[in-house]
């Protein structure tokens, strides 16, 4: 009926796949049309549910776990092929610029010169900001090479940079004091904790009678004397008298550090006796320490009496499992008697 109602309107009856591809445009011209507002609705439910996104992903895990890792197995071989292919370029352009340098290497540098001095005119903000980033860069990279340098530069001439930290306290004193006074209220626990710990330390120096830690940096100069007066010592050849006379300075000097040792071990059992008021107590613990030693002997040997006599029960265990024979028996014989060969037809253990 409906076929001659549609013949009777003048239009074709459409077929379901017809009526398919219909409904699917319609959907489509929809979601073109309110691509925005799907997209803000689609975004407000995950945020109100994240609990069914994340069950929904997990059932889309599971139920294609093989396809996800054939996926990712495939884009990481990609991206390390991709690697690989640009590192094989750059590789390829280091050796062509240092092929370039070496035919010509004042061309190189005049090219160079001239196209930063364009760079510079073309863009001179841009100029210096690039440069300052290329040489951060840099630094980052190198940061401990270069401080290096720094050290030994000012270990090797430590005036220029006294002289510039002088001259610059001078102009920003009141800057730098106020910074001073800004850290150390930033950081008043830190630095009274490390005062604290100073104190304690020098205190227990002086107490011990050891004298204060003081160092100071060797100019280039001494060090280098110092290096070639080593150099010369022990790298000149001895006579046999000065071998003698140097094993002989040696062995008094074993001696007294072996005296210094005894002198010391007395003076501190003395003054432990000293400062003990019970005169009894290095008896009772000399009898403590006998009693103890007497204990552990005791318990050492009841367990290596309880392993000897389980190994034996276990060997009697095992003896009676495998043996086929009875066991034979042994008559009452000397002392100094032989003891009888047992029989090689058992088949089993013999204890």
């Amino acid at each position: 009926m409906a076929d001659d109602q549609a013949a009777g309107r003048g239009k074709p009856a459409e077929s379901e796949a017809e009526q398919l591809l219909r409904k699917r445009a319609s959907r489509r011209r929809y979601r073109e049309r309110h691509a925005d507002g799907i997209r803000e609705k689609n975004r407000q439910w995950k945020v109100e549910h994240p609990e069914k996104i994340k069950e929904y992903r997990d059932r889309f895990r599971a139920a294609h776990l093989e396809e996800i890792r054939r996926e990712n197995r495939e884009r990481e071989r990609a991206r390390a092929a991709r690697a690989r292919e640009k590192a094989a370029a750059a590789e390829v352009r280091r050796v062509r610029a240092r092929e370039r340098y070496a035919a010509d290497p004042q061309a190189h540098n005049d090219y160079q010169r001239e196209r930063r001095k364009a760079q510079r005119a073309a863009n001179p903000e841009g100029y210096r900001e690039a440069k300052n980033q290329r040489n951060k860069r840099w630094l980052n990279a190198h940061r401990d090479e270069f401080n290096a340098k720094l050290r030994l530069k000012h270990r090797d001439n430590p005036e220029i940079k006294r002289a510039a930290n002088s001259r610059y306290y001078a102009e920003h004193g009141e800057e730098v004091r106020e910074r001073r006074r800004a850290y150390y209220a930033a950081s008043r626990e830190q630095q009274v904790e490390k005062q604290r710990q100073w104190r304690a330390r020098e205190k227990l120096r002086r107490e011990v009678g050891l004298p204060p830690r003081r160092l100071h940096r060797v100019p280039a100069a001494e060090r280098k004397a110092n290096a070639v007066a080593a150099e010369a010592f022990f790298s000149r050849v001895r006579s046999p008298e000065e071998v003698k006379a140097l094993r002989h300075e040696r062995k008094a000097h074993e001696r007294e550090r072996a005296r210094l040792i005894r002198a010391s071990r007395r003076e501190r059992i003395a003054a432990g006796i000293a400062s003990d008021t019970d005169p009894v107590r290095p008896i009772r613990m000399s009898q403590r320490r006998e009693s103890e030693r007497e204990v552990a002997a005791r318990l050492k040997r009841e367990a290596d009496a309880a392993e000897a006599a389980r190994m034996d029960a276990i060997a009697r265990a095992i003896n009676a499992r495998l043996r086929q024979t009875p066991r034979p028996v042994q008559p009452n014989r000397p002392r100094r008697a032989p003891t009888p060969t047992p029989p090689t037809t058992s088949g089993g253990l013999s204890l």
